[in-house]
């Protein structure tokens, strides 16, 4: 039976959040206040959500939705998998949508210390499974020379 499910996340970074949707080609749709979902039968369940993911976009008849939870400040994933898991599979949430969340978030904070210690650059790596992303910071010395007399 189709039914709208709540999942808990890591997700805190909206911004991030956002363009880690957009780099999965999921066009999401941000709303500065909740908004109702559209559920398998067309109706909303009583769910409602800040960004909003139309099923449309995956040929679901469900939304996707990550609502704001002010008191854990984290955004939860709204969905009936009964929609998304066929079309998405059963890991993208915790796999695909973290790692592009991830790598958003690590480009965040090294544009924010950019300030601080230079030039960045961020090189891709996969091994396997395993994928790493690696910064350099150009940094810079400053170098004073004193002459005694």
């Amino acid at each position: 039976m189709s039914h709208f499910s709540t999942v808990k996340t890591k997700l805190a970074n909206r911004e991030c959040l956002i363009f880690a949707l957009t780099d999965l080609n999921l066009s999401p749709q941000v709303h500065e206040e909740a908004q109702p979902l559209k559920g398998y039968y067309g109706g909303s369940q009583g769910q409602s959500a800040e960004i909003i993911v139309s099923g449309l976009t995956i040929k679901a008849r469900a939304d996707i939705g990550f609502k704001w939870n002010q008191s854990s400040g984290v955004y939860e994933v709204i969905h009936d998998s009964y929609e998304t898991v066929p079309r998405l599979g059963q890991d993208f949430f915790s796999n695909k949508l973290m790692l592009a969340y991830g790598k958003r978030l690590i480009r965040a904070k090294a544009t924010e210390l950019q300030e601080q210690f230079g030039e960045c650059s961020i090189a891709e790596e996969t091994n396997g499974s395993m994928q790493t992303l690696r910064l350099t910071f150009a940094g810079h010395q400053e170098v004073k020379q004193f002459v005694r007399r």
